[in-house]
């Protein structure tokens, strides 16, 4: 059976900047079909891509995640997918943090150990780190309140996605309009509505004509 070499990319809705992941899977070879994006929180692993990818993978396939922070921000959910993954006989390779990749071979019991502790200890980081987010997230909407600014969410258009979301939208767009994708996978990869998909292809399409 041929064993198979899967991506893992995510990022939260809020910051919708999954780009430059995505180049780094690129970079390593995984092909467009084996790359599973979600665009959630990682507070948990209810995620239908991360779903949709564990019921993929098979003994001896490899999954690589751009950090461990990728798996999850929850040190109880890391520790428990990334056991999950060993006891199914699946790879995993962490660009970010080599020491946590696993491999073919029987580890010895000091090495297990280590690499439990360095696991803990990223696990524990990340859980941390989320907690800041939130606690900055919720000083910033208060301070917004106190100060009467709108928190409402603007229409989406090319002209006010952040450069982040531009750079995901045009590799989209690019991977579509040379047939690596249909048009539906593309609006269901952005999380946008096809008829907001539409408008924004146009304005994007008008931009570059007005550029040549």
């Amino acid at each position: 059976m041929t064993v198979m070499i899967f991506g893992y990319v995510r990022v939260s809705t809020k910051e919708q900047n999954e780009a430059h992941q995505l180049d780094a899977m690129q970079e390593l070879g995984i092909e467009g079909r084996n790359l599973y994006v979600d665009k959630a929180s990682g507070k948990d692993t209810d995620r239908p891509k991360y779903l949709a990818l564990k019921a993929s993978v098979r003994p001896g396939d490899t999954v690589v995640f751009e950090s461990i922070t990728r798996l999850s921000r929850s040190m109880t959910d890391v520790k428990k997918e990334y056991e999950w993954f060993v006891e199914n006989g699946v790879l995993l390779r962490f660009i970010n943090e080599p020491m946590l990749d696993t491999k073919t071979d029987e580890q010895g019991v000091i090495e297990r150990a280590m690499t439990e502790i360095i696991l803990t200890l990223l696990a524990a980081f990340a859980e941390k780190e989320r907690e800041e987010i939130k606690r900055r997230q919720r000083e910033g909407i208060e301070s917004a309140k106190k100060r009467g600014k709108h928190l409402g969410r603007p229409k989406r258009s090319f002209a006010t996605m952040s450069s982040d979301e531009r750079q995901t939208f045009i590799f989209e767009y690019d991977a579509w309009k040379t047939s690596k994708q249909t048009a539906v996978q593309t609006f269901e990869r952005l999380e946008i509505p096809k008829a907001t998909f539409y408008k924004i292809v146009k304005e994007y399409e008008n931009i570059n004509a007005i550029n040549k």
